[in-house]
């Protein structure tokens, strides 16, 4: 399945890695998209740029005098650049961050993603998409360490639909707002294996976990969402809560799963407007995850009818 962004690069063993990791991402944006790669001894220098945004192993920066945003990987040297108006990622690779392109893909190269889609009008929320047996759309918004991934799972074992368990794009959709899942396997550390008593997997070392597809832990795939109920995850002790949220709170949280919000000016009122009207066409809850949700796996279902 072609993901609908070109890639050009005149490494073929590069463009390759690229384009399959985008096609199994099943990305197809609204408008063309392109990421230009070329290869370089050096990355052009950022000494004095300020940076705007960081996270692990990735820096953004804006230019002051043209506006031109930059992304650098930390790990190798490597940048990606987008200029005022252009709908395409410039990427330029050192024969460092060449040899190393696998591990660019879930820090780097997805930060590139991510900015390239925002010029289609998709916008990225950090969470977990599925629809129950009633058909109903939810997103579990959270970090890497609030149960994102093992709620998806089990969620799944019940033969729900699962899109993402991490990797999710805000779209407008009519008067609604849809999301929009970046196709990966459901990533589970051991002991979200051992409580879902779950074996086999392929070995994802650069995240220390085991990745599953939906369709090997009972459910299915799919690929787009319109929330109707969005909970907030976090890990609790023995007992799962579920407290619901008011418009503001809602809102404060969804903004803070949307980390890119704000970086880049032009942009935010867009991704705000997205995220008000998502707020506004769901119910929204703060949810404690216990234990006894493994023991009780259709609990979430009985606490938000």
């Amino acid at each position: 399945m072609p993901s609908g962004i070109q890639v050009r690069c005149p490494d073929p063993t590069i463009r390759r890695h690229v384009r399959s990791w985008l096609q199994e991402g099943r990305i197809s944006p609204p408008v063309p998209l392109s990421i230009d790669i070329q290869l370089q001894e050096s990355t052009p220098p950022q000494d004095g740029v300020p940076v705007i945004f960081e996270q692990p192993g990735v820096s953004v920066r804006r230019h002051p005098l043209d506006g031109k945003l930059s992304i650098t990987w930390e790990t190798a040297p490597a940048v990606a650049e987008f200029r005022s108006g252009d709908s395409c990622a410039h990427v330029i690779l050192s024969p460092e961050a060449a040899k190393r392109i696998e591990d660019s893909t879930r820090t780097f190269m997805l930060t590139v993603l991510i900015f390239l889609l925002r010029r289609a009008g998709w916008h990225h929320v950090h969470g977990a998409t599925a629809v129950d047996r009633k058909g109903r759309g939810w997103l579990f918004a959270g970090d890497s360490h609030s149960g994102k991934s093992t709620t998806a799972a089990l969620v799944c074992s019940r033969g729900w639909a699962v899109g993402t368990d991490d990797i999710a794009f805000l779209a407008p959709a009519g008067e609604r707002v849809e999301v929009r899942a970046f196709r990966s396997r459901i990533a589970l550390r051991s002991g979200g294996r051992e409580l879902l008593a779950r074996a086999g997997g392929v070995p994802l070392p650069a995240r220390g976990k085991m990745g599953f597809w939906p369709d090997e832990l009972g459910g299915s795939w799919v690929p787009t969402v319109q929330p109707e109920i969005v909970i907030f995850t976090a890990v609790g002790g023995e007992h799962t809560r579920a407290e619901p949220l008011g418009p503001g709170d809602t809102l404060a949280q969804l903004v803070r799963w949307s980390a890119w919000v704000v970086v880049e000016p032009g942009l935010a009122n867009e991704h705000l407007g997205l995220i008000s009207r998502l707020g506004r066409q769901s119910r929204a809850y703060r949810v404690s995850l216990g234990r006894d949700l493994f023991r009780h796996p259709d609990l979430l279902s009985e606490l938000i009818p």
